[in-house]
């Protein structure tokens, strides 16, 4: 398949049939949230985004059977990352590996939310996980809205260099701190290294103003800086506070706005950066 032009790094998917494809009780989404891959394919054509990854959520937990069905059903257009509630667990590894072989999926998603997932993978407990993942090739990211624990993916970083790790939503930065925003100084270090990238997304949340969200240029900037386009990648974020910002809204911010970004850096976010780390099947 030709590389694409754009590629949407950062999407969740759920079924309309809740039946066919039960959500983990507790953790489901409200009815009148869309997500389906349908919905989520029309709007990727009508923006011409060509493919994009995949990101398994808590309310399917380990049930994978719709994102393999979505990307037997739209070949060519999708990877998927994979999440474990406990990635701290003894077999968590060999989860990862059967995702892997029997799912095709490509990578693992932590959660740094839960106090003792935290208190674990500060700990080490993690490792043997992550320590798969190089086996296999394969990227960890991690959702991590404290940006006082990137210390805990820089550590990780650093004992495993063979590793790619993935940074969300541009490390969930405090913007009204403002310049140089020093509660993301260890973000921008994990931007150092050579195998930590992060997402360029979810600038409706961080901005403090309306679309276009302009106020997060300086911070954006500073990323650039510190990870070079070659580690950053653009992600819509669908459909997480859709139908507004729009889908379009969400691309616009990297394909038109930005201006400092040279031809080639625009390129990379947009979808290369992406594309190097996963291919669709």
């Amino acid at each position: 398949m030709t590389e694409p032009f754009i590629f949407d790094a950062h999407v969740h998917v759920w079924a309309d049939d809740r039946k066919a494809y039960p959500q983990v009780p507790g953790l489901e989404r409200p009815e009148s949230h869309r997500g389906s891959a349908d919905w989520l394919v029309e709007l990727m054509d009508a923006s011409d985004v060509s493919g994009a990854l995949l990101v398994q959520t808590p309310w399917y937990g380990e049930d994978n059977r719709y994102f393999v069905d979505v990307m037997k059903r739209f070949p060519g257009r999708f990877a998927a990352l994979g999440y474990l509630p406990d990635p701290l667990a003894p077999d968590a590894p060999e989860k990862l590996a059967r995702q892997y072989h029997l799912d095709g999926f490509r990578g693992v998603r932590i959660h740094l939310v839960q106090p003792k997932i935290v208190e674990g993978v500060a700990g080490g407990k993690a490792d043997p996980l992550v320590r798969r993942a190089g086996e296999l090739g394969v990227p960890v990211q991690f959702l991590n809205r404290v940006p006082e624990q990137h210390q805990i993916i820089l550590d990780l970083a650093r004992r495993f260099p063979n590793v790619n790790f993935i940074n969300d939503h541009l490390g969930h930065p405090r913007l009204g701190e403002g310049y140089p925003y020093t509660a993301s100084a260890t973000f921008f270090a994990c931007g150092q290294l050579p195998n930590v990238y992060a997402k360029v997304s979810l600038h409706h949340q961080f901005s403090q103003i309306g679309y276009p969200w302009t106020d997060i240029e300086d911070f954006q900037k500073l990323t650039l800086e510190a990870y070079g386009a070659h580690k950053l990648m653009w992600g819509s974020n669908f459909p997480m506070a859709m139908p507004e910002p729009t889908y379009q809204q969400r691309l616009d911010v990297a394909l038109t706005g930005l201006p400092f970004l040279s031809d080639d850096e625009r390129a990379l976010i947009l979808g290369k950066t992406a594309r190097s780390l996963w291919e669709v099947r």
